[in-house]
């Protein structure tokens, strides 16, 4: 039975070619199915710029304007977090210039930002992503409800030290956290988790990083290289 159905997908799409095709399968304008992957952005501006001289054009389909408008529109915000994902540059600018994706805008269950997605991965080109997305507006200290809380709380909790150091060199604040400001939360964390790279950028966690080394007055004391000066 599959092999005749795939076989009957062939044959009209050589004798009535793929619109027929589209009405018998249905369509799929997701944009969110196209953005991943960098030999994928061709049909990525195909179907956005179909979308949108179609929701401008009274003679298009009823169904291609259903799509555009129930599937395309709603998806970029999904297209945008796997784009970052999987550090697709060129669909990011797109989606973000072009599609006109909110920089801000929450994905998945736990509310992940750009931002977010950007500071999970931490490499390189995801820093150039965010610096990207900071330039267009995005929030650098927006919080979502799951581990890190911010960005930079992330970025910490990944141990992605120079994305963390990006964040704090382009203003974001170390005391926010989910239940609002905590002064010494980011110094705590990046304590926890052996950074002293990030103590030097955090305002006040030098001392406090080297008081908390030093709590015994019996042991001679420690210092820490990164905080020499403090």
């Amino acid at each position: 039975m599959l092999l005749k159905s795939v076989a009957l997908f062939f044959l009209i799409s050589i004798l009535y070619g793929c619109s027929v095709c589209d009405d018998v399968f249905g369509k799929n304008y997701s944009l969110s199915a196209v953005s991943s992957f960098s030999e994928d952005i061709d049909e990525l501006k195909k179907i956005w710029f179909h979308c949108e001289m179609c929701l401008n054009e009274p003679s298009c389909k009823y169904e291609d304007v259903k799509q555009c408008r129930n599937i395309t529109l709603p998806s970029r915000d999904e297209a945008l977090s796997k784009a970052i994902g999987r550090a697709n540059i060129g669909a990011v600018h797109f989606l973000v210039d072009i599609a006109k994706t909110d920089v801000n805008g929450v994905t998945g269950r736990y509310q992940n930002t750009p931002l977010i997605v950007a500071a999970y991965y931490g490499t390189k080109e995801h820093q150039d992503i965010a610096e990207f997305l900071l330039s267009r507006g995005a929030n650098i200290n927006k919080i979502y409800p799951a581990v890190g809380g911010t960005p930079l709380g992330v970025a910490i909790w990944k141990q992605n030290v120079n994305f963390a150091k990006f964040l704090l060199e382009n203003g974001a604040d170390p005391s926010i956290t989910i239940n609002g400001r905590e002064e010494g939360f980011a110094c705590e964390k990046a304590m926890s988790k052996k950074l002293p790279e990030l103590f030097p950028l955090i305002p006040g966690c030098c001392p406090l990083a080297l008081h908390d080394l030093n709590f015994d007055p019996n042991i001679a004391p420690q210092t820490i290289p990164q905080c020499s000066g403090f």
